[in-house]
């Protein structure tokens, strides 16, 4: 399935800012009138707009995000349930477990125990290192300005169009070799496959103006787990299982809110081609903080 249809060039840019503004801010004021205040429409026309272009209700959409980065760091952090409510914008864990049940099916404890048991035990992956592990390295990135296209539906369809959609906007910019990106959003285990999210990237230069309406964001900087892959794009689904089932829960860290992602340096061959050479990079949490 691809992107739900948009009522104009300009109107989708306006409201993937607000999908991002969401991301962002799961734990501040998410109300209809803020929302509608990031597109810069008014209540009513925000409304009608995001539930013909997404399929979705503004606050069903919040709700589900909400939920679904919850169960994101129950899966990847050893917070406590009441922590992780907040930081998911629910004021008590009450509310945030009755949600988490109506919407997953258990509560956030038992919904826990049985993923993390899963994980103990991660299913046959075409791919998988029989001999050793992939080495990984931990790189503290910078932050990123980066330009983006975003895709909607099941990852892997079409992807290839989308990477050479970022190549002809990069050629008709006159820009050279630069480091790419590109990043689920959202995680199919948790995420309807229709809704899911995937952007290619662009870093751009300090001093490279972009035209109106590029979509542009900045990919937060920190600490992340880096594991350089080489070979087909089969064999990175394994690496990836890997990373995060494997290597993650023996590695002492735990994975930070944010999106992971892979990185393609400038040298390496075009993500649109057979061979998948790239880096994939997880965001961890530093102590103290994110």
């Amino acid at each position: 399935m691809g992107r739900p249809p948009i009522p104009s060039q300009q109107y989708g840019y306006r409201l993937n800012l607000v999908l991002d503004f969401i991301d962002s801010h799961l734990d501040g004021d998410l109300s209809l009138e803020a929302l509608a205040a990031q597109a810069h429409f008014s209540r009513h026309h925000f409304l009608r707009v995001f539930q013909d272009w997404y399929g979705e209700a503004p606050m069903a959409y919040v709700r589900r995000r909400r939920l679904e980065a919850g169960a994101t760091l129950l899966r990847y952090s050893d917070d406590h349930v009441a922590d992780i409510a907040l930081r998911c914008g629910f004021d008590t864990a009450d509310g945030f477990g009755r949600a988490f049940r109506q919407y997953f099916g258990a509560t956030p404890t038992r919904w826990r125990q049985e993923v993390r048991a899963a994980a103990a035990n991660p299913p046959a992956v075409a791919g998988w290192p029989a001999l050793r592990p992939w080495p990984v390295r931990i790189e503290q990135m910078p932050d990123v300005r980066v330009a983006y296209t975003r895709r909607v539906g099941a990852y892997g369809e079409a992807s290839a169009a989308q990477w050479h959609q970022l190549a002809d906007w990069m050629q008709r910019q006159g820009l050279g070799a630069l480091t790419r990106y590109g990043i689920g959003l959202d995680d199919p285990g948790q995420t309807p496959t229709a809704k899911c999210r995937y952007d290619v990237c662009v870093a751009l230069p300090d001093s490279f103006e972009p035209p109106p309406r590029t979509p542009i964001k900045t990919l937060p900087g920190g600490p992340h787990a880096v594991l350089s892959y080489a070979g087909p794009p089969q064999g990175s689904g394994a690496a990836w299982v890997w990373l995060l089932l494997d290597w993650l829960p023996r590695s002492g860290h735990q994975l930070a809110p944010r999106a992971a992602f892979e990185r393609y340096p400038a040298a390496l061959p075009d993500p649109g081609a057979q061979a998948q050479d790239c880096e994939l990079c997880v965001p961890l949490m530093v102590a103290g903080g994110l």
